[in-house]
């Protein structure tokens, strides 16, 4: 039968056949180019890591090299001061924050506020307030005018002494400046003030007299003693005690004599 026929009979002519697939090297292929993106996404997120790691660490654009105090430091070590500085130095003004240099310059003991300024493009510039010392306190230690006991200045200050209880410090002070205030009427400056542990205060004059308050009309009692000071004819350099703790009289003792006067 000719192919004429065979076509007429409804024979479909066979198509030539493709060459097999080589599926193994397609897949060995599509492993190696996997393999390669892998390999190359490792190194780009890796460099990116290396990279960021450095940044922060060596990155210090505008970096502290000094810092300035608006004037003289009196109470506070200077020194002290510039070992707090240097923890700064060498790093960048755009991180640093000036609430922490603040917070770290005022727990020095004689620095009660501080202002940071940044000033670009490599200084910080401290606007420094000092604690102002009052008297000294039971020997070793400074009140400030908040009545809190501090450290010794650097600064050698002459100042009154204070002794008294430690959980009363403040008190004290509060009363040594009342009693300034009184016996400065009679050009007497106090040279020390001693609230004893019953309560009773005993204040010394910088001319050297004693004088013995007691624990109660304190403030009565300091200005009988300032109008017996200012009478006519009474000499205070003479004068070693003054007692006071009497109703409506003073016990005096002069220094010539060891007989008291009521």
């Amino acid at each position: 039968m000719t192919d004429y026929k065979r076509r007429g009979q409804g024979a479909v002519p066979r198509k030539p056949s493709k060459p097999p697939r080589d599926w193994r090297r397609a897949l060995r292929l599509t492993a190696q180019a996997l393999g390669a993106g892998l390999v190359i996404a490792v190194l780009v997120v890796g460099g990116r890591w290396v990279a960021h790691q450095d940044l922060a660490r060596d990155w210090r654009p505008m970096a502290v090299t000094t810092w300035e105090v608006n004037e003289i430091l009196v109470y506070e070590d200077r020194a002290r001061l510039d070992a707090v500085m240097e923890s700064f130095r060498g790093r960048s003004l755009l991180t640093i924050a000036p609430g922490d240099v603040q917070q770290r310059l005022e727990q020095l003991p004689w620095i009660a506020e501080v202002s940071v300024t940044k000033a670009w493009p490599d200084r910080l510039q401290l606007a420094v307030t000092e604690h102002e010392p009052v008297a000294r306190w039971n020997g070793d230690q400074v009140l400030n005018s908040d009545g809190e006991p501090l450290s010794r200045p650097v600064a050698e200050l002459v100042l009154a002494e204070l002794n008294g209880p430690n959980a009363a410090a403040k008190r004290v002070m509060e009363q040594y400046l009342q009693f300034s205030r009184v016996f400065s009427g009679a050009g007497q400056r106090l040279n020390g003030v001693h609230m004893h542990r019953r309560g009773a205060w005993t204040v010394t004059l910088d001319s050297g007299i004693e004088v013995e308050l007691g624990s109660k009309d304190m403030l009565a009692r300091t200005r009988r003693v300032v109008v017996l000071l200012n009478a006519e004819g009474v000499a205070p350099d003479t004068i070693e005690y003054i007692d006071a703790r009497y109703p409506n009289g003073l016990a005096v003792g002069h220094r010539a004599s060891s007989e008291p006067s009521v």
